[in-house]
């Protein structure tokens, strides 16, 4: 579909300064205004507590969060599901474009990080961690219209409206630190948005390899590869050849498959066979979607899943 974008991330404890266990994953979905964000953590602790869910983005070498919602954890268990406006999250005016990553949080101040944009090296602690908040964008659009009119005494008056927000600007607080850069982890995509003509991308494919059209969506259309073609793909997707479930269903099966669907998704596909359990090792090891083969009988489906049905677990690229 056109203007879609979607792409999954891990989520890390952090503790003693450092990030710590994968303890879930994210996807978020972009269509036209709306932004839908799933968080999935798992094994987190064995007791209930709320946990803050924000957006983020580095600012000034800082983390500045925008709330989001709230995710309830019962028995070290937890998921979350909402929609925003992808053009202004909250009050603010930036976009999920101008997002880094989620920071979540716990009452007794426990972190959980998913970082999908590399950048500059996050400290996450108490003093580099604060809400965004409206009336700082409001002063700092008065104090660039100030300087442009040459408005010497007024400037006097703003100065005054700046001291007053820092002194009394509530801050959410939170503990730990992360000593190391934070960088792109297995399953997060490099960039929200695309860096490559995956239409060139393809086109310099095809001619090597023989396309056809095995799934349920028929005007999905794909080739085949083996390991070894993964060098063909931008350089920023080599390191998918470590991807130990990617490994596992290669060895399995002997190719991969690169392709895109009825709606312009561009993906990667390892083959394999629906089964609830594979699902979790797929979605974890970022392959979180399934295209379940045409030809195969749809007697094997329960309440909407394709069990037992041969296909591909798929990743979509560049979206």
């Amino acid at each position: 579909m056109a203007g879609m974008k979607r792409f999954v991330t891990y989520i890390y404890a952090y503790e003693d300064k450092k990030k710590g266990n994968n303890i879930g994953f994210a996807k978020i979905e972009i269509r036209g205004e709306d932004c839908r964000i799933e968080i999935h953590l798992r094994g987190v602790y064995a007791r209930q507590s709320t946990c803050r869910v924000y957006l983020f983005r580095e600012a000034a070498g800082a983390i500045e969060g925008i709330p989001v919602g709230e995710l309830q954890l019962v028995n070290g268990n937890g998921d979350f599901s909402g929609i925003i406006k992808a053009g202004h999250i909250g009050e603010s005016p930036f976009s999920i474009g101008n997002m880094e990553g989620i920071f979540l949080f716990t009452e007794d101040d426990r972190i959980f990080m998913s970082r999908w944009k590399e950048g500059n090296p996050l400290v996450v602690c108490r003093e580099s961690f604060h809400v965004w908040q409206p009336r700082q964008e409001k002063v700092a659009e008065e104090s660039v219209e100030l300087e442009e009119m040459g408005q010497d005494t007024a400037s006097a008056e703003l100065e005054e409206k700046v001291q007053d927000t820092v002194s009394s600007k509530p801050e959410e607080i939170v503990q730990d630190a992360e000593e190391q850069d934070v960088q792109a982890t297995e399953v997060p995509m490099r960039n929200v948005f695309p860096e490559y003509d995956w239409q060139s991308i393809w086109e310099s494919l095809i001619p090597n390899h023989t396309m056809y059209h095995p799934f349920d969506d028929r005007a999905a259309e794909c080739i085949q590869i083996e390991l070894k073609h993964l060098r063909e793909l931008p350089k920023c997707y080599w390191y998918l050849g470590n991807n130990s479930f990617l490994l596992h269903g290669f060895f399995n099966y002997h190719y991969l498959v690169v392709g895109r669907t009825g709606e312009d998704r561009w993906f990667l596909g390892v083959p394999g066979i629906y089964q609830r359990q594979e699902r979790v090792m797929a979605a974890i090891f970022g392959f979180p979607e399934f295209l379940a083969m045409a030809q195969e009988e749809k007697n094997g489906e329960e309440n909407g899943e394709p069990l037992n049905r041969f296909g591909c677990w798929c990743r979509y690229i560049e979206e």
